[in-house]
C-alpha cells in the first residue's frame, strides 16, 4: 500500500499519523489485514495519533487484547444479550468413534437407520398399520403397507420401476407400473440405502405399488423462534491458503460485522449478529485434489489455520463462532467427521467464543434449532436424481430433508463410517438446515424449515472449471432468529 492510501484510511477513522513514523507504518501495513489490525489496536488504546511508541508496542507484540471497540457506534444490539447456545454433543461424533468397519458395525449402523426412520414413517397416517415384509407376503392379499431400506432400484425393459426393499424380516420386489406416470416421477427421487414406505398389494410374487412415502416434514409443525432480536450468519468454504481465496471480500465481510461497512440498515443488521456458523472448509488444506499445490499460496496447513485465526481475531468478541469441518479440513474424510484436531488449531480451542464441533452439527441458537452439515453428499444426490444441479443446490438439500437423512447413499462419493449410531439422520427437525460444499448461494423455505446453502469466499479453481462448477462467492445468508427471515448480504 502507498502512503496516500494509508493516510486516507487512518484519517477516515479520525486517526492522525506522526510524519516521522509514516515510512515505518507503510512497511507494517503490507496487507489490508495488517492495516485493519493496527487500526484496531490504535482505537482500543483511545489514541488519535500513531506514534513511534505505539509502533514499537505493535512490533514487539506488547499490545493488550481488549474488547473490540466499533467505530462510531451508538448501540450494539447483540451485545445486550447473553449468548444462548446449546450444542448437542450427543449428536457429535467427536471422541466417540469406535467403529472397526466389521460386519457387526454395518449391521448396527443400518439397523439404527431403519429403526429411527421407520418410526418416523409410522407416524404417517397411511403407514400406521404397516407390517413386516414377510407377514405381508404370506398373509395379506388385500392392500397393505411396508417400510424398508432400498437395496436397489432399476427400470425394466417394459418401463416399469423395480425396487428391492428390505426390512429385518426379509426382502420384497416392489413394482411401479409403467402406466402410472405420477408415481414413476416420484420414484426418480428414490436412492439406494434410504428408508421409505410403500403402499400397495401383493400379487404374483411382486408388491404392486400405488403410493410412495418419504419420512418428510409434517405440514403443520411448530417452529421455535428467538425471544430476542438477534441474528445468525451462516458461512462456509472460506479456503484460506488458496490463491483463489478472496481475502478482500472476506475482509469486507469482517468490516460489516464491525459496522464499518454498508449503509445504515446494513450496519443495523450487523449490530444484531450474535452467532456465526462456519460449515466447513475453512482452509484449503493440502493434497485434496490433483494439482492443488499449484494453487496454494500457503502450503503448510498449520499456517493456513493460523492465518484464518488472524481473521477471526478481528471479529467483535460478543459474537459466538461455531466451526465444523469439511473435506478440506484436518480431520478424517469419512462422515460423520470429528472436530478439527486441537493439534492444528490450539488457539481456537483456547478462545472461549469459538466452539469446535464435528460434522454434522446440531445446535440451538437462542432457542432456534440449526443443523449444519458441510454438504459433501450433494455430489451423490445431484448425480443420482434427475433435475438436480449445482446451480440450485437447495433443491438437492430439500430432497435430503424429505428423506430425513443428510447422506443416505452408501458406497457413493462420500465415505461413510459405519458407527453403531447413524449420526446423519435428521431425527429432530431443525428450523434451519445449512450446508455448503458446492460453493453456490441458494435458499428455499419448506414447511417452516429454512434450507440454505451459504456459498463461498473462493473464486473458481482449475478443478471447478474442469467440472463446470461456477461458484457465487461473497454472498452471505443472514438469518433473523426472531422472525426466521433471510437477508442476503453481498460483499463482491
Amino acid at each position: 500500500m502507498n502512503k496516500t492510501e494509508i493516510l486516507c484510511r487512518f484519517l477516515d477513522c479520525n486517526i492522525n499519523i506522526h510524519p516521522s513514523v509514516l515510512g515505518e507504518l507503510r512497511q507494517l501495513c503490507s496487507s489490508e489485514l495488517d492495516m485493519s489490525r493496527i487500526l484496531d489496536i490504535t482505537k482500543r488504546k483511545g489514541t488519535s495519533v500513531v506514534t513511534q511508541e505505539l509502533l514499537d508496542e505493535i512490533k514487539n507484540g506488547n499490545e493488550k487484547k481488549t474488547e473490540v471497540i466499533i467505530k462510531g457506534r451508538k448501540k450494539v444490539t447483540a451485545e445486550e444479550y447473553d449468548a444462548d447456545i446449546k450444542i448437542s454433543r450427543s449428536k457429535d461424533i467427536t471422541s466417540k468413534s469406535f467403529t472397526s468397519g466389521n460386519i457387526n458395525n454395518f449391521v448396527k449402523f443400518f439397523n439404527h437407520r431403519y429403526e429411527v426412520l421407520g418410526k418416523v414413517l409410522k407416524n404417517r397416517q397411511a403407514l400406521t398399520g404397516s407390517n413386516l415384509i414377510e407377514i405381508v407376503k404370506n398373509h395379506s392379499p388385500s392392500e397393505s403397507s411396508i417400510i424398508g431400506i432400498v437395496n436397489n432400484k432399476k427400470e425394466t425393459k417394459r418401463g416399469h420401476i423395480l425396487i428391492e426393499l428390505e426390512d429385518p424380516s426379509g426382502i420384497s420386489n416392489a413394482l411401479i407400473l409403467n402406466r402410472d406416470e405420477d408415481l414413476k416421477k416420484i420414484s426418480t427421487e428414490i436412492v439406494t440405502d434410504e428408508i421409505i414406505g410403500l403402499k400397495g398389494k401383493y400379487g404374483r410374487g411382486l408388491f404392486i405399488v400405488n403410493e410412495i412415502f418419504f419420512p418428510d416434514v409434517p405440514i403443520n409443525r411448530e417452529v421455535r423462534k428467538s425471544p430476542d432480536p438477534v441474528v445468525a450468519v451462516l458461512i462456509s468454504d472460506v479456503h484460506v491458503g488458496s490463491a483463489k481465496f478472496l481475502d478482500d471480500v472476506f475482509l469486507r465481510f469482517i468490516k460489516w460485522l464491525r459496522m464499518e461497512e454498508g449503509n445504515s440498515s446494513q450496519r443495523e443488521l450487523a449490530s444484531k449478529v450474535k452467532y456465526i456458523v462456519i460449515g466447513g472448509d475453512i482452509v484449503d488444506g493440502v493434497g485434496i485434489y490433483p494439482e492443488q499445490k499449484e494453487e496454494l499460496v500457503i502450503r503448510d496447513i498449520h499456517k493456513q489455520y493460523a492465518k484464518f485465526y488472524e481473521y477471526l481475531s478481528m471479529i467483535p468478541d460478543y459474537i459466538e463462532i461455531i466451526i465444523t469441518p469439511g473435506n478440506h479440513d484436518a480431520t478424517r474424510q469419512a462422515e460423520p467427521q470429528p472436530a478439527i484436531s486441537e493439534d492444528f488449531v490450539q488457539e481456537y480451542y483456547e478462545d472461549p467464543r469459538i466452539h469446535m464441533t464435528g460434522n454434522p452439527l446440531t445446535a440451538e441458537l437462542h432457542g432456534v434449532r440449526v443443523v449444519s452439515y458441510h454438504g459433501r453428499s450433494l455430489d451423490d444426490i445431484i448425480s443420482a436424481i434427475p433435475g438436480m444441479s449445482y446451480t440450485k443446490p437447495a433443491k438437492a438439500m430439500l430432497s435430503l430433508l424429505k428423506k430425513r437423512h443428510l447422506s443416505p447413499i452408501y458406497g457413493g462419493k462420500v465415505p461413510l463410517a459405519p458407527e453403531n449410531t447413524d449420526y446423519l439422520i435428521l431425527e429432530e427437525l431443525p428450523e434451519i438446515l445449512h450446508m455448503g460444499h458446492v460453493h453456490t448461494f441458494d435458499h428455499i423455505t419448506y414447511r417452516n424449515t429454512l434450507v440454505i446453502n451459504s456459498g463461498t469466499f473462493q473464486s473458481q479453481t482449475s478443478f471447478q472449471k474442469k467440472v463446470n462448477l461456477q461458484p457465487t462467492p461473497g454472498k452471505i445468508p443472514v438469518v433473523d432468529l426472531q422472525t426466521l427471515k433471510i437477508v442476503k448480504m453481498e460483499f463482491i
